[in-house]
């Protein structure tokens, strides 16, 4: 058996295109791959050239690169063929010409490879790539972010950083933080001494700019840890303004604590006055940058429903257009086949390759690919609405008539990733009218109950929501079987900062915003609680407000 029919025999079965051809570039033989890109899908390759095969410009390129073969030894080319399914492919093609025993140039050798994958993916890479270019540089111009070494060298600062340090880049570069007077306090540097990948710590620091004036930053710390070093991701919110309400908010209480001491016991009650109205304008601060996080949960939740909704809306209605394309390309096949004789060789030639393709298989296959991705779109478009419905960022905070059981099911959507694991929710919804309220504050109250619910059952549990109406007013009443809430602590859970969660895991602002949301809507919350058996909480609001 000479060496090329050896070759073609075990080529044939190659599951991508070979060929062989001798020096005057025809062919000696072909597998069924490379057949499958042929005009007239001919198996008689011997002796035929590429112009008796492709079409005339096809055929010109693929013997250019067959004779650049021949002079060089080795080529790589790439070539777009369409199939015998009508598919545009885009082929890279490996060439090496080879000798006969004399040492003569007898021809080539060439392997096709099926590269349009490779080149989709790439494609869909450099727009991911670009897309994360585009965002490094919103946040190089917008965001005071610094990369620093463990010894405090800075590796990278952003321009609002060097604007408000007053140092440019290049002098940041030569030096370190500790030079810029942007020190750690002891408690900090010991937290970030001790922090492990993927963690993430939060503190304040206070700085001098390189004009001598003080500047406060809140930072939040991510570590990137490689095998050779371990270096700091930080990105900072200035908060000098809020430091400086705060010292004068402190100043002015010192100096009504020393003015209420020199005066009568009437000024001491004054005093006392002053200090609750102090407690309270503090409150009420929190408050504020609470709702200034909401908002821009809010509008974050809106912005990625936007971006979601463009790209989910062409991939579904492409779907649905390649849907109908394929019904249509399975009737045209089946009244082909229909149109042949069941002993013809076209109607035998194509049992065969409907069978080496397992075409029945791929064919219901299809049916099953497209049915799943609409429910996936489907999914995601349900995502998206419960984002848009948990934020209401179009509300703008007003008052309005509200589905209260509406407003639970979207914050049960959003925080089901935190409790799935370990907590079954049972649902026992009574009558309820439409409520005055602002839902999206509402929505935020039921999230810190029920996050709070899900701490506290400790492996496996169940989470009860029932409501009803009462008069005028409603009830929403939630309860946990947990470890529960000891009865110390029961006068102090609505205490601004107090929390029995261990130190950074906890606030203790949930229950405190969420008592004045309540009071503001002008209800009350009940809780209920016995350690070991679980929590009650009870929230009672009038359906319109005076």
């Amino acid at each position: 058996m000479n060496a090329p029919f050896f070759i073609s025999k075990i080529c044939a079965h190659f599951p991508f295109p070979a060929w062989q051809k001798d020096a005057s570039l025809h062919y000696i033989w072909a597998n069924a791959g490379w057949s499958d890109f042929s005009k007239n899908k001919s198996e008689q390759w011997l002796g035929g050239t590429d112009f008796d095969f492709f079409d005339k410009e096809i055929a010109q390129k693929i013997e250019d690169g067959d004779r650049y073969c021949l002079q060089a030894g080795i080529s790589d080319e790439e070539i777009s063929l369409t199939n015998s399914k009508g598919q545009e492919r885009i082929l890279k093609i490996h060439r090496m010409h080879y000798y006969d025993e004399s040492n003569n140039l007898s021809g080539i050798s060439a392997l096709a490879i099926d590269i349009t994958y490779n080149k989709v993916l790439l494609r869909q890479m450099e727009n991911i790539i670009s897309e994360v270019e585009i965002q490094r540089h919103a946040l190089h111009k917008n965001a005071l972010i610094t990369i620093t070494r463990q010894d405090g060298s800075f590796i990278y600062a952003s321009e609002p950083f060097c604007l408000l340090s007053g140092y440019t880049q290049s002098e940041l570069l030569q030096t370190n933080r500790f030079d810029i007077g942007l020190i750690y306090s002891a408690e900090s540097l010991k937290s970030i001494q001790a922090i492990l990948p993927y963690e993430t710590l939060r503190f304040e620091t206070c700085a001098k700019s390189k004009n001598g004036e003080e500047y406060w930053l809140e930072t939040l710390l991510v570590p990137m840890i490689t095998e050779t070093e371990k270096n700091y991701y930080e990105i900072s919110c200035n908060i000098t303004a809020s430091k400086l309400r705060e010292k004068l908010l402190e100043n002015e209480v010192k100096d009504r604590i020393l003015e209420a001491n020199t005066n009568t016991l009437a000024l001491e009650k004054r005093n006392a006055d002053l200090i609750r109205l102090n407690e309270q304008m503090n409150n009420m601060q929190h408050k504020l940058l609470q709702s200034e996080k909401l908002a821009s949960i809010g509008q974050l939740a809106a912005g990625i429903a936007h971006e979601i909704n463009n790209p989910i809306g062409y991939v579904g209605s492409n779907i649905s257009a390649l849907d109908g394309y394929l019904k249509e390309i399975f009737t045209m096949q089946s009244k082909y086949e229909s149109s042949l004789e069941k002993k013809s060789i076209e109607y035998i030639t194509l049992a065969e390759e409907k069978k080496s393709i397992d075409y029945d298989f791929i064919k219901n296959d299809i049916s099953s690919l497209i049915m799943e991705s609409r429910e996936g779109i489907k999914r995601v478009k349900g995502i998206v609405q419960n984002l848009k419905e948990f934020s209401r960022i179009d509300s703008n905070q007003i008052w309005e008539e509200a589905d209260i059981h509406a407003g639970i099911t979207s914050t049960l959507n959003i925080v089901q990733n935190e409790i799935k694991y370990k907590s079954e929710v049972i649902l026992d919804y009574g009558e309820l009218p439409l409520i005055k309220c602002v839902i999206s504050q509402l929505n935020q109250v039921f999230l810190n109950i029920l996050v709070n619910a899900s701490h506290a059952i400790e492996k496996q549990g169940k989470i009860f929501i029932s409501t009803r109406q009462q008069n005028q007013q409603i009830c929403i009443s939630f309860r946990d079987n947990g470890k529960g809430i000891a009865a110390e602590h029961l006068s102090k859970i609505f205490d601004p900062f107090f929390t029995t969660k261990p130190v950074g895991q906890g606030t203790g602002l949930g229950l405190s915003l969420s008592y004045g949301i309540i009071q503001e809507h002008h209800g009350r919350i009940d809780v209920h609680s016995k350690q070991g058996e679980g929590t009650t909480f009870d929230i009672w609001l009038p359906i319109q407000q005076e």
